[in-house]
């Protein structure tokens, strides 16, 4: 393991900005990136393994049904299903497997950042 003098500044991200810097670059993509796949369909996964009960929010049920008919390579839609994972309600969550979905995503997200570790939000903008 590296100092944490050693450490990229991207690696020392707060996990909301590791999510919000891979969305960026999702937007500005038309594929996800092939370094991520494998990422993304653990995710896909995890989220279709959800429970639903009869006391599951719509959304949530929204959101599972979604991964059925996702391309798991088409940026723009993975970039709607991680929006759709951050607004879903968390009061009441699922009962089983929203976790698993959540951590899912902020490794999506790590894939996402680290094949594009030449660019960040900031430099993009400048």
């Amino acid at each position: 393991m590296r100092p944490d003098s050693e450490v990229g500044e991207e690696e020392k991200m707060a996990p909301t900005e590791e999510l919000d810097a891979a969305r960026e670059r999702l937007g500005q993509l038309d594929r996800v990136p092939e370094s991520a796949s494998a990422s993304v369909t653990a995710l896909l996964g995890w989220i279709r393994r959800i429970e639903l009960t009869d006391e599951t929010e719509q959304q949530w049920r929204d959101l599972v049904a979604s991964t059925e008919k996702l391309d798991p390579t088409d940026a723009g839609a993975f970039l709607a299903l991680t929006q759709q994972l951050k607004e879903a309600p968390t009061t009441p969550p699922p009962h089983r497997g929203w976790l698993l979905a959540d951590l899912a995503v902020l490794d999506c997200a790590r894939a996402i950042n680290t094949a594009f570790p030449e660019t960040t939000p900031e430099t993009e903008s400048s």
